[in-house]
């Protein structure tokens, strides 16, 4: 239980029902006293109030009195009457307006006890149920913001909502997801996730304090509206209003005070600015397309592009340079290239930090991509070079030089490309060619070994019965044998 406010014009009573409390079972986060239902009725205009204990007779205004004007209260909590023997029939009638329980002096820490656990429990499941339905009532709106129910759909939140606001004008606020807007008691909903953005509805008369206390920014804020059914018309002015206040890099911006930009862009100039962007992305030309794009940002900031047509040609933007380079993008860094929409960001200044980031990323990729086809391109070069000189006294360093490649990223490439390094590379080529010999020429084997690279025969005989498993002689002997 979070409040418990007990009424009793007698001290003595009052704090003693205050201490029976605070010692029971039921954890009770504060407990409130007062001397009248005048005191009491300030209390709980001024705030929400989830138990009271009264007694019913009290100078000023009375037990009887103040039940009546709690019934008036948008939040009424739930009244436990005290009263003496005498005042017992006032009790009675009083529980015919919504009185939970009542309590004869003199109170007894067995009744105190018992009456805290009930309205726990009852309280606990009222708010549980609460809980349920305003779950229940803020998913209907955001289905109704997004499409275009029937009379029937909305006759029960309407319905809802009069209950709780009446006829009261609202407005709607749409901002980042991220942003930490919180109603405390101002009357409204908290949407959570609408199109990537949180949404609010506010009673509008408590717009102006409650813009004073938030300091949120990026803000977009609809006219005001009486009929629920126009939330949707509401929440595409917030929307629009949040879009300019990204663009321009506001803190907030009104739907009424909107102007239009002077630039409109249609979908074939932002397609074609878009296309160009994206192939000029892996070219020479990248720094002047990323100028372009800067450009095109600073006149969206300052007023000479709308922000609805700017946001979706930033977004195309970046899904085209995704769709077109994800190849080259490493398992292990896909994280960096999630997408996001831009208006997940407070505003422009902030997203473009986070696309630069992007783009630095998918330079860096792009980048890695070039040295390694270049270096695929040099490997290349080099096995058609060795396979052309295995005869010649050939090393790794003659070869690395010859394509002009670094000499350890050389060796590394190297065997990532042929699958061996490069010395087992070179005997298998040798080893072969040696092989062929063997079979097909009556060549001396200390000739053989001249031409395909080694001079020392011995050395060459020992390569070969190691990769063989045989001497070149029982070799070509073998053939020999296979041939008759």
């Amino acid at each position: 239980m979070e409040t418990l406010l007990v009424i009793e014009d007698e001290k003595m009573i009052r704090r003693g029902i205050v201490a029976m409390a605070s010692r029971s079972s039921v954890s009770i986060k504060e407990i409130i006293e007062c001397r009248n239902g005048e005191e009491a009725l300030k209390i709980l205009h001024a705030r929400k109030i989830d138990t009271v204990f009264t007694d019913i007779k009290m100078p000023k205004m009375d037990g009887i009195e103040l039940v009546r004007r709690i019934e008036e209260l948008p939040y009424q909590p739930d009244v436990v009457v005290i009263s003496g023997y005498d005042d017992f029939n006032y009790a009675v009638e009083m529980l015919k307006h919504g009185v939970h329980d009542y309590l004869l002096k003199p109170v007894k820490r067995e009744k105190i006890e018992e009456i805290l656990v009930s309205l726990e429990q009852r309280q606990k499941s009222s708010e549980l149920k609460k809980k349920d339905e305003e779950l229940l009532f803020t998913n209907q709106l955001k289905y109704f913001l997004l499409s275009e129910p029937d009379s029937r759909e909305w006759e029960p939140v309407e319905k809802q909502y009069r209950q709780r606001f009446g006829e009261k004008p609202y407005c709607v606020i749409v901002c980042t997801p991220e942003a930490g807007l919180v109603l405390q008691d101002y009357q409204g909903y908290v949407l959570e996730n609408v199109e990537n953005q949180k949404v609010v509805f506010l009673m509008q008369e408590y717009y102006e304090e409650w813009s004073e206390q938030t300091g949120e920014e990026g803000i977009g804020v609809s006219r005001g509206y009486s009929q629920l059914r126009e939330c949707k018309r509401a929440y595409q002015e917030a929307l629009a209003a949040r879009r300019e206040a990204f663009v321009r890099c506001r803190n907030r911006v009104l739907f009424e005070s909107m102007k239009a930009g002077e630039k409109q862009l249609s979908q074939k100039e932002y397609e074609a600015l878009v296309e160009q962007f994206v192939q000029q992305f892996s070219t020479k030309s990248r720094e002047e397309a990323i100028r372009r794009l800067r450009k095109f940002c600073f006149e969206a900031r300052h007023g000479k592009v709308e922000p609805e047509a700017f946001l979706d040609a930033i977004t195309m933007l970046q899904r085209g340079l995704l769709e077109a380079y994800s190849h080259i993008i490493p398992e292990d860094k896909r994280g960096h290239f999630s997408f996001e929409t831009p208006l997940v960001h407070t505003n422009l200044e902030q997203y473009l930090n986070q696309l630069q980031i992007w783009l630095n990323n998918l330079s860096g990729c792009l980048e890695e991509q070039y040295i390694s086809d270049q270096n695929k391109r040099k490997i290349k070069e080099a096995v058609v070079f060795i396979s052309e000189n295995y005869m010649k006294d050939l090393n790794m360093a003659m070869v690395s030089n010859y394509v002009s490649m670094n000499y350890s990223l050389f060796s590394i490439a190297f065997k990532n490309f042929t699958g061996v390094n490069f010395v087992n590379y070179l005997k298998e080529i040798r080893i072969k060619e040696a092989k062929r010999l063997l079979r097909e020429t009556d060549e001396k084997i200390q000739d053989i070994s001249r031409m395909v690279g080694y001079e020392n025969d011995k050395h060459f005989m020992k390569i070969f019965k190691n990769i063989c498993g045989v001497s070149p002689s029982e070799y070509r002997n073998n053939q020999d044998k296979g041939k008759s």
